[in-house]
């Protein structure tokens, strides 16, 4: 057994030492020469910008104050670019000019393409309204954005000659300003508190990093990126008289904040095979492309060229991170839609129960039962007897007794068990936010439920299993696979005045297949639980008997930590913390039905209208990659508060008890696109009235349980019993199986 450790663990170590050996590299796809002649021209790249789209690239010179605009006919492919007619727009002129001759200017928008801003070395800066997002042909005086004639460099970065503003950045909400110090040896990245978003006048400085974190004192540091979540820091540095340049990679723990930055690792910045200095670049095509601009290179290419790479993984320079924030967020709403499912299905069981209640008449001598409820129509052969004193006779040696978990002996009863099922398909998008990735979900499921009526009360089981898919839109690949598998105790309580209170209480278990370019690389399990209450009215209103009602729902999962490996080319292991959260919601509406009676069938047709206040609150995630060892903190902020759920279907059921039913469901978010659709089958059937389910619990006879079937098969009656001790360290229990017959 010791070797065997042993042994386990040296393959362990031996792993993690060489997944650790290596960087990733992004890999040189082609160049492309942004000027008309092919030689030595305007514009000199040091500012480099690209629309989410890929269809526009905008380059800013070295020699002068203009932006150059190229169209893309193939997204985010340089070599398509269309250079002989290309946009050229002047910024001279149209309000504080930028420092021209020798400078490097950079481009920058905010996270929607509808503000444009351009600064400059010296600390000069123009900012631009776009009524059109990325249309920078459109700038002019009217665009222009006033920032009282700030000196960005002299202001946050320092006095010196030679401090410089050679690099910018925001977060994604505008909330925080980057701006880096060019200054050879003497480098640093100052963090500014925006108080307006996108506003860099109303700044305030925060945080300052040095960068001199590998005592290269011959550093010119260029521009600055984060990757999408503001997990990842990236800077670059420049200069000819250098024969090496790398692009240097920072963790952040808390995003977006400097503060919480440790170093990982750089890359050499190779062009077509040599030495390039890089001093303007952007990432693209969701970090899945890089661009590099420079004025300089020693790989016999010229100057004045931009470079194209491709990335193995989303923003993939020195280490991978899978989509961590998008999979964990993914996660949670396979948590939620496990819960919304069972409570949706069992509701729509107490709305089928209350659709075929009739009313009971007992004013005339002659007795009349006209019920249709399959859990009530049980009773109509039983009380007719009973009122007209023609009791059957029960079984020899046969007692019926209803479900019981106080007596011994319980009441003889014979009333039955009704049994039924739901079959469930979903499809749905999670809308993306700055964080999050877009997430495609499919479901489906099945649930059997039996349930019977207790003096007056409803009380049910039911069980679900449900499979849930999730593809994560990104170049990531990741996707998530998760089985559920469900529990639910269900009841109903009359209340005064025609009201019911409906209820729910479940236990789920969950296990989580993460899948990276349809390779398993982790997997992870889960519990949950989670209980939902609904109150309504059955006053009913209009012909259309509408019916007004609210909900409250709350739900506990917690997950299992886990270990995602990644695949051989993201060389990437995350350690995933256990997970504890929170979700819940309350909702008003109302519902509506409409009931065709045809001689021995009705046709119901019914739905709802529901608006929904999701509770969830924001919940941390903590993670750390073997790369750099350090635990980075995600939070999944929710980000649907608002919600309005619609159903419509219809139902057809005859009086022998079978039903058949569909309705179509859409859950919408009124805060963005995030929607579910769900199809819904509904099979119903009511148990022979000769049939019967025991169960008898003795808490002073050893805590003995006792569970009895028993099924009349024409003259033979089946009679299966089992005895069971709870609590018992050692459980005594057994069974027996009875055939007897009455001639």
């Amino acid at each position: 057994m010791i070797k065997r450790l042993f042994l386990i663990s040296f393959c362990l170590c031996f792993l993690m030492q060489t997944v650790h050996a290596g960087i990733v590299e992004p890999v040189f796809k082609q160049l492309k020469d942004p000027n008309l002649d092919g030689v030595d021209d305007v514009p000199s790249p040091t500012g480099v910008n690209i629309t989410p789209d890929g269809k526009k690239m905008f380059v800013m010179s070295h020699f002068d104050n203009k932006v150059y605009i190229y169209n893309l006919a193939t997204p985010f492919d340089i070599s398509t670019m269309d250079v002989d007619n290309r946009t050229v727009v002047n910024t001279d002129g149209l309000g504080d000019n930028l420092s021209s001759n020798n400078t490097n200017n950079k481009i920058k928008f905010n996270n929607d393409g509808t503000k444009v801003f351009f600064f400059d070395e010296k600390g000069g800066a123009q900012f631009h309204n776009l009524a059109t997002p990325y249309d920078v042909a459109s700038i002019s005086a009217a665009t222009l954005i006033a920032d009282d004639g700030i000196n960005y460099t002299d202001t946050f970065l320092g006095t010196h000659a030679d401090d410089s503003t050679k690099g910018v950045a925001f977060n994604n909400d505008g909330t925080k300003m980057y701006l880096v110090n060019g200054r050879q040896s003497l480098t640093d990245i100052t963090q500014i508190k925006l108080t307006t978003p996108f506003d860099p006048s109303t700044g305030v400085s925060e945080h300052i990093l040095d960068t001199e974190t590998n005592g290269d004192v011959a550093r010119f540091t260029m521009d600055m990126a984060f990757d999408d979540d503001g997990t990842r820091l990236y800077l670059t540095e420049s200069g000819t008289s250098v024969k090496k340049n790398y692009m240097y990679v920072w963790k952040l723990s808390d995003p977006f904040n400097l503060a919480s930055a440790t170093f990982v690792d750089k890359w050499q910045i190779l062009g077509n095979s040599g030495n390039i200095s890089p001093y303007g670049w952007t990432f693209g095509n969701n970090g899945m492309k890089l661009y590099i601009g420079t004025e300089d290179a020693s790989t016999g290419d010229g100057d004045d060229i931009i470079y194209e790479y491709d990335l193995t993984c989303p923003y993939g320079v020195v280490l991978c991170d899978p989509e961590t924030a998008s999979v964990t967020s993914a996660q949670v709403e396979i948590a939620k839609n496990v819960i919304y499912q069972n409570s949706s299905n069992i509701f729509k069981r107490f709305e089928w129960l209350r659709r075929n209640e009739e009313k009971t008449n007992l004013n005339s001598h002659n007795i009349n039962l006209n019920i249709n409820n399959p859990i009530l129509a049980s009773l109509k052969n039983i009380l007719e007897s009973s009122l007209k004193n023609t009791l059957e006779k029960s079984f020899t040696d046969a007692e019926y007794s209803q479900v019981s978990l106080k007596n011994e002996k319980p009441k003889s009863n014979k009333r039955n068990w009704s049994n039924w099922s739901h079959g469930d398909i979903s499809f749905g998008r999670v809308g993306d936010t700055f964080s999050f990735k877009p997430k495609e979900i499919k479901t489906k499921g099945i649930m059997f439920g039996a349930d019977k009526l207790v003096d007056d009360r409803i009380f049910g089981y039911a069980f679900r299993y449900g499979n849930d898919k999730v593809d994560i839109k990104s170049n990531a690949n990741n996707k998530l696979d998760s089985q559920s598998f469900t529990l639910n105790i269900y009841g109903n309580i009359p209340l005064k005045n025609k009201s019911h209170l409906n209820a729910l209480i479940g236990a789920s278990f969950l296990s989580l297949d993460q899948l990276t370019s349809d390779i398993v690389s982790g997997k992870r399990n889960g519990k949950q639980v989670f209980t939902s209450l609904s109150y309504e009215n059955e006053n009913k209103y209009t012909k259309y008997d509408i019916i007004p009602f609210g909900k409250f729902e709350l739900g506990i999962t917690q997950f299992s930590d886990y270990t995602d490996f990644g695949t051989s080319s993201t060389n990437s292991v995350e350690t995933h913390e256990s997970l504890t959260f929170k979700t819940g919601n309350v909702s008003t509406g109302f519902k509506f039905d409409n009931i065709l009676y045809l001689d021995d069938r009705t046709l119901s047709r019914n739905g709802f209208v529901e608006y929904i206040y999701d509770l969830t609150p924001d919940i941390d995630h903590h993670y750390k990659n073997h790369a750099d060892n350090t635990t980075i903190k995600k939070t999944i902020s929710a980000h649907s508060l608002h919600n309005i759920k619609g159903n419509i279907g219809f139902e057809y059921m005859k009086k022998d008890g079978y039903t058949v039913a569909i309705n179509y469901e859409r859950y919408q978010s009124l805060d963005d696109s995030a929607h579910i659709d769900s199809l819904l089958f509904k099979f119903g059937k009511k148990n022979n009235k000769n049939a019967n389910l025991d169960l008898i619990y003795k808490p002073m006879n050893n805590n003995n349980t006792e569970i009895s079937y028993l099924k009349e098969i024409g003259n033979f009656n089946l009679k299966l019993k089992s005895n069971y001790s709870l609590f018992s360290k050692i459980p005594d229990y057994g069974a027996n199986l009875e055939i007897f017959g009455i001639f």
